[in-house]
């Protein structure tokens, strides 16, 4: 009985909350979130006691912990298949949650981010220390963080693209002086980091064409291949070069996400089903399949030396990054924490809470900076947080929304 009244008034709360930041007095997210003046919160202001996010929780009639409270009762992480967890919160493996792997260095909140498709949150690319790219609406930007400034990319607005159908940036990748973006409707642009010109192309005509997931690697020649993900029950290979694809693979379910081994040879392949499969990168051929979860993925990786497949499950798991020289796991939720593993034991992780959805999370090359891109309308416009190495360690408190599902193949 006291579990529900406890309930009922958390809820109350949300509402009242929720009223409260919607009023006409109070109405910018600026007001929600910073003072006007505001454009970066720093390090400094960090140890000085600033929020990271910049919000203004003084002003507020809620502190930051109570809300933290209130929203892990409140957000629902979208799910598929509607299945009780309590079997696969038998198999999951503690972890302590007490690492620091990783310290807060800034905050840029003049910038915005956004997401198109609200399970797609392949974002945000690091192709160098200070280089990062992002998308907001039909465009790509890129921040500078020696300059502290942004440009634009590319852009696919309409007076740009010559078209009339909007081109809606569902994924993208940036890797090896290429930036190649996919859409909703299965169409693709593609532009050299150093040229001018783009081409546009088509992935797919089928009605059901969304572009999942993109990535860049060097081929087994050597040359620059793009590995696309698509709604339509397959994964293709594109040389960059002539923008042809060179090999699709036709699988049962719509593809999420295709991560290629690190010796060119497998695929793990995950999408609108509860197994992953790994499959023959000559062949198509299925040679394992990867059990455990409870609902579709969107999310898949190998491990830099090939011996770790990591795959998540989309309740608590959007995107999986191993950093360059594979000491770390980076793990995005939908919304609010970022997980940092340990990938060496999987025995630590570093947990960084924040308010708003997640669009991207990204190691830079050198694996010494982690990126964050926020395009929660409430908590931020782009907001990129860079993420300095430490080796220090220090307790964090456990601030799970729920089971992280996450399976893990060792070789």
């Amino acid at each position: 009985m006291s579990d529900s009244l406890d309930g009922d008034i958390a809820k109350n709360e949300v509402m009242n909350l929720q009223i409260e930041w919607s009023s006409p007095e109070n109405n910018s997210s600026e007001q929600k979130r910073s003072p006007l003046w505001l454009r970066e919160v720093t390090s400094k202001d960090a140890e000085n006691g600033m929020d990271v996010q910049g919000i203004t929780w003084d002003t507020l009639n809620v502190s930051r912990q109570r809300y933290r409270e209130l929203r892990l009762i409140d957000y629902k992480n979208y799910e598929n298949v509607q299945k009780s967890h309590d079997e696969i919160k038998k198999e999951i493996k503690p972890v302590r949650t007490n690492a620091q792997f990783y310290n807060f260095k800034y905050t840029t909140l003049s910038h915005r981010c956004s997401i198109v498709h609200f399970q797609l949150r392949n974002l945000l690319w690091s192709t160098g220390r200070n280089d990062i790219f992002y998308t907001y609406s039909p465009r790509i930007g890129h921040w500078n963080s020696i300059m502290k400034k942004s440009d634009v990319a590319l852009d696919l607005s309409l007076n740009n693209r010559n078209a009339e159908a909007l081109f809606e940036i569902s994924t993208f990748a940036c890797k090896d002086n290429y930036l190649l973006v996919g859409g909703l409707y299965g169409e693709f642009a593609c532009r050299r980091i150093d040229a001018d010109p783009i081409q546009f192309g088509t992935i797919t005509t089928d009605a059901n064409g969304i572009t999942n997931h993109m990535d860049i690697i060097e081929s087994r020649t050597g040359a620059a291949v793009a590995v696309i993900s698509s709604n339509d029950k397959k994964s293709r290979i594109m040389d960059l070069a002539t923008l042809r694809f060179i090999d699709t693979y036709d699988f049962q379910w719509p593809v999420n996400c295709t991560s290629v081994s690190p010796n060119k040879d497998l695929l793990c392949v995950v999408g609108d089903d509860t197994e992953s499969i790994v499959v023959s990168a000559d062949s198509g051929k299925p040679i394992a399949t990867l059990k455990g979860h409870i609902d579709f993925s969107f999310a898949c990786c190998w491990s830099p030396d090939g011996k770790i497949i990591a795959t998540g499950n989309q309740g608590a798991v959007r995107s999986l990054h191993f950093s360059e020289d594979g000491r770390y796991l980076a793990m995005a939720e939908p919304a609010d924490f970022v997980h940092i593993f340990d990938a060496h034991t999987f025995e630590r992780s570093q947990v960084i809470d924040l308010f708003g959805e997640i669009a991207g999370v990204t190691f830079t090359p050198d694996a010494e900076g982690l990126y964050i891109a926020n395009a929660d309308e409430n908590y931020g416009d782009f907001e990129n947080s860079l993420y300095n190495l430490n080796d220090l360690k220090i307790n964090i408190e456990n601030q799970h929304r729920n089971e992280n599902e996450m399976t893990l193949l060792w070789d």
